[in-house]
């Protein structure tokens, strides 16, 4: 029973060091004109997959959302407004992703 115990510990340490690994960071898109219904965080770093849904605050009529991303990686991202309106944040970085896109880009430093 003890070596299962070891095995245990060792795939959490295993897990948190994954979790340890990622550093937090507040994404923000302002809301220009009417509030919107809805906004969204999607982006590069978990493969477009996953709309991440944000909260408004009315105090700096924005929203916001964190993610953690992995330190010492490029990523790539975009606001979806109302479900369906892909835009940049025009107060971020934005590249051309080579393909003609245009996304917010974002790097946390190691």
């Amino acid at each position: 029973p003890r070596d299962s115990m070891i095995e245990i510990d060792t795939i959490i340490s295993a897990f948190d060091a994954a979790a340890y690994n990622k550093k937090p960071k507040t994404f923000t898109m302002p809301n220009r004109g009417p509030r919107y219904n809805s906004c969204e965080l999607c982006g590069s770093f978990d493969e477009w997959q996953v709309k991440h849904e944000m909260s408004f605050d009315p105090f700096t009529n924005q929203w916001f959302v964190t993610q953690h991303c992995k330190p010492g990686v490029d990523f790539f991202y975009k606001y979806v407004i109302n479900g369906e309106q892909w835009v940049v944040n025009d107060d971020e970085d934005n590249r051309d992703d080579g393909s003609g896109n245009v996304n917010n880009f974002g790097h946390i430093p190691i």
